[in-house]
């Protein structure tokens, strides 16, 4: 059997010589291979969920100057070893009964290290241009249910993960939107 020498700081060696009875050859051979069963698997072993979403009035919405969809995800990395997120696109549509509107898409670039059994925050933002925000304006008459399709690349896998994530929007909400944009246009 080949050895694999591996270093370990001075301070963590004082800590394993606590545990004589400990076959530390036994341990590290266990974490590589469930190191390596995780990362054959095609995509990695999360999971997505919306902490926070909330339509922004247009005044607020200072990075994309139009009113906007916020959607802060949650993603849970499940694995037992570290993943860095490369990228997040998104795709929005809203329901209405049988009728389905896509709202548009959007993606978060930014490289994130989540750690072994926790989680990072993503905030996506997807910006309502006005003439989206104009044929939509009458369309919903009641709270209405958002779908955000989440595809998720994650360095080392093959494949990206994907979730679908929905939410109400309070129609209130909404209508407040709605009447903000117009006031701000009017004031134009």
């Amino acid at each position: 059997m080949p050895n694999v020498t591996i270093s370990v700081s001075d301070e963590l060696k004082a800590e394993m010589d606590k545990f004589p009875e400990v076959s530390w050859s036994e341990i590290c051979r266990n974490a590589i291979t469930k190191y390596i069963e995780e990362r054959k698997r095609p995509t990695p072993n999360f999971e997505l969920e919306i902490r926070r979403s909330g339509l922004i009035e247009s005044p607020n919405a200072w990075e994309t100057g139009y009113p906007t969809l916020s959607v802060t995800l949650k993603l849970y990395n499940k694995m037992a070893s570290e993943i860095t997120v490369d990228r997040i696109l998104c795709i929005a549509r809203f329901t209405e009964s049988e009728h389905v509107f896509t709202l548009g898409s959007t993606a978060y670039l930014h490289r994130k290290l989540i750690n072994p059994n926790s989680s990072g925050m993503m905030e996506v933002l997807f910006p309502i241009f006005k003439e989206r925000l104009e044929s939509l304006s009458e369309v919903f008459t009641s709270t209405f249910t958002c779908t955000v399709n989440c595809v998720v690349y994650v360095e080392g896998f093959r494949e990206p993960y994907v979730q679908d994530l929905e939410m109400k929007i309070p129609i209130d909400n909404w209508k407040d939107l709605v009447k903000a944009s117009s006031t701000s246009r009017e004031g134009r």
